[in-house]
């Protein structure tokens, strides 16, 4: 594969090197539920949050399957629009009363770059200050143009920026989480040029004093488009986005992975102020229209609240950690 593909496969995260060299299981023949059968025919329990957070309810749910099977029955591409799109967005606004308007893609990556261009079309501003892992385009990774260790603390360390163009050195601000005093002082000093602050609610540590109440009205008092990114981090603890929890609203909210529970789709929500402001730049793809992925998730969240799938997830999560709690005491071993 690594003769032919660069890096061996699309996904950093899949790469074997990134968990057993020479012996991880790189490629699949079927999945199903929990588990992965590799092309020998070995089968795995998967405890890497299955398919890198995309499968929530497992595996070739048959009941996502089915609603996709009928979507490709009846035709999953038009000259016409699916109207899977607009119930989509319906349901994602009934979920989430404080936004108004919805635009979908297919991928998180892509869907974190028109957020940024929502937000940089309705303020007029250019900078974005940045706390969390946001994909792979220019606009992210350009953080690292000014020093390659930037972007080290909000996913992996080392990024490097080759291909990004040097005049977008300084657009894109990292900041880093719980320290608001950080943040405080990065729109201060790029005082009435930041478009958006934009974050992950929570990734490796909870919020602390406050810390995302103050966000918000930083944003607020600063005229900022204040954007949650919930790829990662949505679905999982709420029905919606992991900002209920907290109880914080923030103008932009955007969706992927789990949402159609390995079928291809992705989310951006937001209150109509802003998001009309995509009608005055140019945000379009052919394969944002197919019917496949507004299916899946259409059904994916159907089963979800029936299930009350995100109070499952946690009290899996509660009872993995009580087991390996109890196995490293047993063992008087320290866990990272």
């Amino acid at each position: 594969a690594k003769r032919i593909i660069p890096g061996g496969g699309m996904l950093l995260s899949k790469r074997p090197e990134m968990f057993l060299p020479e012996a991880w299981p790189s490629y699949f023949s079927k999945s199903k539920g929990c588990k992965v059968i590799d092309l020998d025919g070995n089968e795995y329990i998967d405890m890497s949050i299955m398919g890198v957070g995309t499968n929530i309810l497992g595996y070739g749910h048959p009941e996502v399957d089915e609603a996709v099977v009928k979507a490709i029955k009846d035709g999953n591409m038009s000259t016409f629009n699916c109207p899977e799109e607009v119930y989509l967005a319906e349901k994602l606004v009934e979920m989430h009363p404080w936004s108004d308007m919805v635009r979908f893609a297919r991928a998180g990556g892509e869907i974190n770059s028109v957020a940024v261009r929502i937000a940089r079309a309705a303020t007029g501003k250019e900078k974005i200050a940045i706390c969390g892992y946001h994909g792979w385009h220019d606009w992210y990774l350009s953080s690292n143009l000014h020093n390659d260790k930037n972007l080290d603390g909000h996913l992996l360390p080392g990024l490097q920026p080759n291909g990004v163009p040097r005049g977008l050195k300084g657009t894109t601000l990292p900041f880093n989480y719980n320290d608001i005093e950080e943040l405080e002082q990065l729109i201060k000093k790029n005082h009435g040029d930041i478009a958006a602050i934009k974050m992950e609610v929570s990734r490796n540590e909870n919020p602390m004093d406050g810390y995302l109440k103050k966000v918000r009205d930083i944003a607020t008092e600063n005229k900022i488009v204040l954007i949650f990114d919930e790829c990662t981090s949505g679905f999982r603890e709420t029905f919606g986005g992991l900002h209920k929890k907290y109880s914080i609203e923030p103008d932009i909210a955007i969706f992927g992975k789990a949402l159609g529970n390995g079928y291809a789709i992705s989310a951006c929500i937001g209150r109509r102020e802003f998001m009309e402001a995509a009608q005055k730049t140019f945000i379009s793809s052919t394969f944002w229209t197919e019917r496949v992925g507004p299916s899946a998730a259409l059904k994916t969240l159907e089963i979800m609240e029936r299930e009350k799938a995100w109070d499952k997830i946690t009290q899996t999560g509660i009872n993995i950690c009580s087991q390996w709690k109890a196995l490293a005491d047993k063992h008087n071993l320290k866990i990272k």
